[in-house]
């Protein structure tokens, strides 16, 4: 039986009392002392169920529920749920967890066990959901966890396991969640064997060491809602088989480094994408303008690739987008007026690219925009005075491109929320408002030396205290 305090245990067998016909046995008067202690954090302290649980009165032969044999805790081979989470406990699993034969629910996540998954918990044929992720487990994923047919949940994420993911995993046809990031498991996604898990609902392998291809075999989980394959060592290219998870919600892929090739086409007929996140890797060519018809996206991340051409119009059918990330490509052209369409866009970074033509007037019409991030592209003409209209800017970085013009003395209405404003390397002329002078850090950049005048406050070298930072050299 698992080592745990004797009041914990009390506490759960007490309340197992009051769901099944279960004994419940106690070693010394701690036990009686710790249900009291239970009942106390009781809203309705006449709950009929324990109205006979009294300081004073027989536990073992007058409560309601509870019964003595021999004075010490007996053979657990009845109980059905065991839950410890969050309870700081420090051991390891003993192997006699594979005696509880009956038991459907193990939760024991956000504590401190040690030491590995014993391979007994195979035997708990009845188990439908186990829960051990928060821990400081080590050691590989059991092959026989494959035994547990009625398993529907398993969350062994945030531990420190490694090794590969058993392709007996695959033998539970009845699962819906797998749950196993932030581990140090490594080798190959297993692809026939997760492939036919027909009921899967969640798929969670992030933040892991994970190589090589994406399984096209995962195309068949068709009821997948989440795909969370960001932060490993994936290679290869998209597969177009994800275009049958119709009711895929989020797609991350994020930070694999290795993954290449196009962007499918066919990813745009997924009308029910929230998250579509690609960034941080080698994806190449245009990007698909049928992605427009994902008219449910709230997050599109394709920064840090090599994708080329235009931004496409298209984008401007996401009403629902918030955050856009496209920086660090080498996209083209002008930045599409549709863009303005993004009335619920709070985030829009297109920086390093090759961009080129006006900042477009019409972004002052997306009035919760925070964060507005065009440096190091090929943009030209003045600065819209309509930027003053965003009264929720927070970052500006404009710097980097060939502005011209004169500096809308606009800007000073926005002293009250503006923390970033970089326009280094244009061609700006005319002077600060009077109203951000009042704090304000000039940093101008020249052959990597940076020349600090501070005015209006005292700041040191490095440390800015709340001033505004602005970029305004024209070098």
């Amino acid at each position: 039986m698992m080592m745990v305090p004797n009041k914990i245990f009390s506490l759960l067998l007490g309340l197992l009392t009051l769901l099944y016909p279960f004994r419940v046995t106690f070693a010394s008067g701690d036990e009686t002392t710790a249900l009291l202690k239970w009942k106390a954090t009781f809203k309705n302290q006449n709950n009929s169920l324990v109205a006979s649980w009294k300081p004073g009165s027989d536990a073992c032969n007058e409560w309601y529920g509870v019964s003595c044999i021999n004075g010490r805790i007996g053979n657990l081979t009845n109980l059905v749920y065991l839950d410890l989470n969050s309870n700081q406990m420090s051991y390891t699993i003993p192997s006699q967890i594979g005696s509880l034969v009956k038991l459907q629910i193990l939760r024991s996540f956000d504590n401190h066990l040690n030491g590995p998954v014993p391979g007994e918990v195979g035997y708990l044929r009845s188990l439908t959901k186990l829960s051990l992720g928060g821990n400081f487990l080590i050691g590989s994923i059991p092959a026989s966890l494959g035994n547990l047919n009625n398993l529907s949940y398993l969350y062994l994420y945030d531990n420190q396991l490694f090794g590969p993911i058993p392709s007996e995993l695959g033998n539970l046809k009845n699962r819906i969640e797998l749950e196993l990031y932030n581990n140090n498991l490594s080798g190959l996604i297993p692809n026939v064997e997760l492939g036919s898990l027909k009921n899967l609902n969640t798929l969670a392998l992030y933040n892991n060491q994970l190589s090589g291809p994406i399984p096209s075999e995962l195309g068949n989980l068709k009821s997948l809602n989440y795909l969370l394959l960001h932060n490993n060592q994936l290679s290869g290219p998209i597969p177009s088989e994800l275009r049958n998870l119709i009711n895929l919600n989020h797609l991350l892929l994020s930070n694999n480094k290795n993954l290449f090739g196009p962007i499918p086409n066919e990813l745009g007929n997924l009308k029910k994408f929230n998250n579509l996140e690609f960034s941080d890797n080698q994806l190449s060519g245009p990007i698909p303008s049928v992605l427009g018809n994902l008219k449910n996206l709230n997050n599109l991340t394709l920064s840090n690739n090599q994708l080329t051409g235009s931004i496409p119009s298209s984008f401007g059918k996401f009403r629902k987008l918030q955050t856009l990330f496209l920086g660090n490509n080498n996209l083209i052209e002008e930045i599409p007026s549709s863009i303005c369409n993004l009335t619920s866009l709070t985030v829009l970074y297109l920086s390093r690219n090759n961009l080129k033509g006006k900042i477009l007037q019409c972004l002052g019409n997306i009035s919760g925009l925070q964060y507005v991030m065009m440096s190091h592209n090929n943009l030209n003409g003045e600065l819209p005075s309509s930027i003053c209209n965003l009264t929720s800017l927070q970052v500006l970085d404009l710097g980097r491109n060939n502005l011209i013009g004169a500096i809308p003395q606009c800007f000073g209405n926005m002293s009250g929320h503006l923390e970033v404003l970089d326009m280094h390397h244009n061609n700006l002329s005319g002077t600060l408002p009077s109203t951000l002078l009042l704090c304000t850090i000039f940093i101008c950049i020249k052959d990597s030396t940076f020349i600090l005048c501070v005015d209006g406050c005292t700041c040191t070298m490095g440390f800015f205290a709340t001033c505004v930072l602005f970029l305004l050299c024209a070098i």
